[in-house]
């Protein structure tokens, strides 16, 4: 099934979600984007093949794994300690997205363990301004600004009791924007137009991971976010653009 039939088949049985959908889209953020995550379009993750399938496609982002072989080599892997010979290249793959003038990158680091190389390989390339990171939990927050310049976001999934709890979510606000994070990422099960709300009364980001039907995108799109990531974003594009 190729995916303009993906994306009319899909249209066809959650009709009442896409027109719910595009309904709430025309009151989403300016400057909102969908973020391709690794392995999205049904490609292999964390491979160079599979981020030019997302520039090819049109991506806004792009998301990719970054971890450390033992020597230290910055490699793009889902797992917090490959072995050698382990990983793409993480210099391969940038050197992929620096072939698009537009696209940004988000890195979702596995690892701490040598930074700086992430940092001088985002420097040769040029890309500091299309570049921040997630995976970025409270206890790497100092290790992060220490060792790197790249901005980044607090990952912090939401908890269904935070997620209505207006005191809750301003401390959380408060904590994001004291540790020089860019805004919250959070996995959207516990999502809400409150914690957006909050965030962004604050001047922070927020973005919802990982959104993969229709019947969820029209839920999410409604929380109103800066960023949605997904591995179909063929689904979600005519809901959103």
């Amino acid at each position: 099934m190729n995916l303009k039939t993906e994306i009319t088949f899909d249209k066809l049985i959650n009709r009442k979600y896409y027109r719910k959908a595009k309904t709430l889209a025309a009151s989403l953020p300016e400057g909102f984007t969908l973020t391709y995550h690794a392995g999205a379009l049904n490609t292999k993750a964390n491979t160079v093949e599979s981020i030019e399938a997302a520039l090819a496609h049109g991506a806004e982002v792009v998301e990719f794994d970054v971890s450390f072989r033992p020597d230290g080599t910055a490699v793009i892997i889902h797992d917090s300690s490959p072995k050698e010979n382990e990983g793409v290249l993480l210099d391969d793959a940038l050197a992929a997205v620096a072939s698009d003038n537009k696209c940004k990158i988000n890195l979702d680091i596995k690892s701490t363990a040598n930074l700086p190389q992430v940092d001088a390989l985002i420097g040769k390339y040029n890309l500091f301004e299309r570049v921040f990171y997630t995976g970025v939990f409270r206890d790497w927050v100092e290790t992060v600004k220490t060792n790197s310049a790249i901005p980044y976001y607090l990952n912090h999934s939401l908890s269904a009791e935070e997620a209505e709890n207006t005191a809750v979510l301003q401390k959380l606000a408060d904590e994001i924007l004291e540790i020089g994070a860019i805004g919250l990422n959070s996995n959207f099960r516990n999502a809400s137009l409150t914690a957006t709300d909050i965030m962004h009364q604050k001047g922070l980001l927020v973005s919802y991971w990982t959104v993969n039907s229709s019947k969820n995108a029209a839920k999410v799109i409604a929380y109103q976010p800066d960023n949605i990531t997904t591995k179909k974003p063929h689904l979600l594009i005519g809901m959103v653009k």
